[in-house]
């Protein structure tokens, strides 16, 4: 059987992470785009050797791809060469761990504008490549990684949504599961859940346990049998943060890479696999999915009607400092979490439309520069790379 082809766009610490699993695995015809072409070479190099150290022979490809508006009929051309069935696209103008390199007082603070602020660093590349594929190859399946739980919804409202997300709610996933079966006296993998939840509540979990104001939905079964409320969710969120802390940044994207595995490799599955994902078809926040058959379904619990579920993940939305996404794909944003951007920063955007996404970023990407460098004394340490392309929220 032939196979199928997997192009990857931004060669960072996750698309590393994420062929460091699937190269030796050689289940797919592999393609790495990004803009700096020789780091490129060196990391599909680097693969492919290291796979031959299993003899494994990989076939592995390297594209050069600038996710810019005067790039997107380049883009289009190399992704009509490339005919990809999947394109995972881990590009982003900022990763989120790159204000994690700021001492911790200053990293807490600038923290509680939380990630939807910083949404102009995911939305831009991804709008950019999102035009290149409808131009050119419009039936490949595109999974993405950077922040899908908004980037996904905006592209929705102007026709080019990615078909699903990878990371966020999944990531919370193993740990509840984990924290059910600590609780219960059993083992994880008798423990199945269904988790609905934003960026924000993902985030937050891990860190601190259950939030104060908490949007989730969370139904689980032990042993085939539905246990849903026999532990207190503070409780269970509890134990995760406590006994199943771990670590966090570019270590812990090796979680993120895991649950972009678990939903690359069953996209084209003979049969539904049920897995957790945000954004799929454009909608807000994280569910339970099902992928298989080149296509992704919601895979809500019984009970749980997808109006409630989008409503639970919009008002996730406003903790992440994403006031509204309207019909246009245009955003508002939160007036408490932007203060913070406006203090600390000197960076202030109310609202933004889709178009404008590049010239915030190049804004943003200016002024966090010039606050990191104050901040790390006389800019010895460049934290804010232009660009990096990679990202994940962990």
């Amino acid at each position: 059987m032939q196979r199928k082809k997997l192009l990857i766009v931004g060669g960072g610490n996750l698309c590393l992470q994420i062929l460091q699993i699937l190269v030796p695995r050689n289940q797919f015809e592999f393609h790495v785009a990004s803009r700096d072409i020789e780091q490129t070479t060196r990391l599909c190099n680097l693969m492919r050797l290291a796979a031959l150290q299993q003899e494994v022979q990989a076939r592995i490809e390297c594209w050069q791809m600038d996710l810019t508006e005067s790039a997107i009929e380049r883009n289009a051309e190399t992704l009509a060469c490339i005919k990809p069935d999947i394109i995972l696209n881990c590009a982003s103008l900022q990763s989120w761990r790159v204000i994690t390199q700021l001492p911790k007082v200053t990293f807490d603070a600038l923290d509680q504008a939380q990630l939807g602020p910083w949404l102009p660093m995911h939305l831009a590349p991804a709008y950019a490549l999102m035009r290149a594929v409808k131009q050119s190859c419009p039936k490949a399946l595109v999974v993405n990684a950077a922040f899908p739980d908004a980037v996904n919804a905006i592209l929705y409202k102007v026709g080019m949504a990615p078909a699903v997300g990878v990371g966020n709610i999944a990531n919370l996933v193993p740990a509840t599961r984990s924290a059910i079966a600590r609780l219960a006296g059993c083992e994880p993998a008798q423990v199945r859940v269904k988790l609905v939840g934003q960026h924000f509540f993902s985030h937050f979990v891990p860190r601190r346990g259950l939030p104060p104001d908490a949007n989730f939905n969370l139904t689980y079964w032990i042993d085939g049998s539905e246990s849903t409320g026999y532990f207190k969710s503070r409780e269970i969120f509890a134990s995760v943060a406590e006994h199943f802390r771990r670590l966090g940044g570019v270590d812990g994207q090796y979680l993120t890479a895991m649950s972009a595995v678990s939903v690359i490799e069953n996209l084209f599955a003979d049969t539904e696999v049920h897995v957790h994902a945000p954004g799929p078809d454009g909608l807000p926040g994280g569910y339970p999915v099902k992928v298989g058959m080149g296509r992704v379904l919601l895979g809500l619990p019984y009970g749980v009607r997808r109006e409630v579920a989008i409503e639970l993940n919009e008002a996730g939305q406003r903790q992440d400092g994403i006031q509204t996404i309207h019909a246009d794909g245009s955003v508002t944003f939160g007036r408490e979490q932007m203060h913070v951007m406006e203090k600390m920063l000197g960076f202030l955007m109310p609202e933004m439309t889709v178009h404008d996404a590049a010239a915030f970023a190049c804004e943003l990407g200016r002024k966090y520069q010039a606050f990191a460098d104050h901040i790390l004394h006389k800019g010895v340490s460049h934290v804010a790379q232009q660009p990096v392309l990679d990202h994940q929220p962990g």
